[in-house]
């Protein structure tokens, strides 16, 4: 039986860098270097620290963690825009600054610590935030997930990718936990993420030397990521997939 509880952000403020420490250890590198969610994370843990859930072990150290954002949606599901993950933080920040009453809640990350990973906690996770969407009367659960997998094979297109299967499972983890959960799949989000940095930056990050104008594998990333040195810029978006789960 596995043993956890649950805490918010709201009960205890130093959960945050806790959050933090296992993000660094869970993520690629690349990851870690969003200019929106530098941005906004502030805000988000300030305006909504009731929606940041921790699981602990007996220690208090993190076991798993879900960070989601409510916000308002008045169209149709399948027009969620394709700048998922950057879309929904701005989304959910600008709603409450101009008081806007939510309808949704947004997924913006499920993290797990290593040693935890594989045991079935992110399921547990993704029931608290179902229980929290259904206590606030939210329409949806959506999230522009990134599949676990993915990241090996970037020349793959996401449209295929998402359709492979081994012995009638899906072939990605994290997008058969979501469906074995109740989610649907949407649409993919071609730039879910933008991540962008001078040749510099992609060399620190990447680990590797950019030497002319190509599209580069690199580390942790989803597709190839396209340079430009006589511009000193690199771009990359992260592919993503919009799933929502309708609550019932």
């Amino acid at each position: 039986m596995l043993e956890y509880k649950i805490k918010l952000l709201k009960d205890d403020k130093n959960l945050s860098n806790k959050h933090w420490e296992v993000v660094k250890t869970i993520w690629p590198k690349i990851m870690l270097n969003s200019k929106v969610a530098k941005k906004y994370w502030n805000k988000l843990e300030k305006y909504f620290p009731h929606y940041q859930i921790f699981l602990l072990n007996r220690n208090n150290d993190v076991i798993g963690f879900s960070n989601t954002i409510p916000f308002y949606w008045d169209k149709r599901i399948m027009r969620l825009p394709d700048n998922g993950w950057d879309w929904l933080i701005n989304k959910g920040i600008d709603d409450y600054e101009k008081q806007l009453k939510p309808n949704c809640l947004g997924g913006l990350q499920v993290g797990i610590s290593k040693e935890y990973q594989g045991k079935g906690y992110s399921k547990i996770i993704i029931n608290e935030v179902l229980n929290i969407c259904k206590t606030n009367g939210y329409r949806y659960f959506a999230i522009p997930i990134r599949p676990t997998y993915k990241y090996r094979y970037p020349l793959i297109p996401m449209k295929k990718y998402i359709k492979w299967k081994m012995e009638t499972k899906i072939f990605d983890p994290w997008l058969r936990t979501h469906i074995n959960c109740g989610a649907k799949i949407i649409k993919i989000c071609k730039k879910s993420m933008t991540f962008t940095g001078s040749i510099k930056d992609w060399k620190e990050w990447s680990g590797m030397d950019i030497i002319g104008n190509e599209k580069y594998i690199i580390e942790g990333a989803l597709k190839p990521v396209s340079m430009n040195v006589k511009k000193n810029k690199g771009v990359y978006y992260d592919e993503n997939i919009w799933i929502c789960y309708e609550i019932q």
